[in-house]
């Protein structure tokens, strides 16, 4: 048995990918502890359907796992995710802006992620 260990982008992959959903929490805690909930959220008297809330998570977790398993459209799933990131984020730019501004910094990590993974192709 020839173990190859885990490269080390793959690492620093991972590691900036969770780090982005702990990012997404604090963005949707802090949206809510200032009463300018994210859509996704929606106001806390009438909150959106637990799908809704969880699509900028699911869309985080999607690139998460292709990091783990590295193939030939590993970094396109990650572009993909960094544009449903950016998306998510547009939608708040009308009715809380500055919630929409954390969202726009988060899909920039999640784009430098990107550029490390394109750099270090598996």
């Amino acid at each position: 048995m020839n173990a190859t260990p885990a490269r080390p982008w793959r690492a620093l992959a991972t590691a900036s990918w969770v780090g982005i959903l702990f990012c997404q929490v604090a963005v949707a805690v802090t949206s809510r502890n200032i009463g300018k909930s994210a859509w996704w959220l929606g106001p806390e008297s009438n909150p959106q359907f637990p799908l809704v809330w969880s699509i900028p998570f699911v869309v985080t977790l999607v690139a998460l796992v292709a990091t783990q398993r590295p193939r030939k459209f590993t970094v396109a799933i990650h572009a993909v995710c960094v544009v449903l990131l950016a998306a998510i984020a547009t939608g708040d730019l009308s009715d809380s802006p500055g919630v929409a501004v954390l969202q726009y910094g988060v899909a920039l990590i999640a784009l430098l992620t990107t550029f490390v993974s394109l750099a270090a192709r598996p």
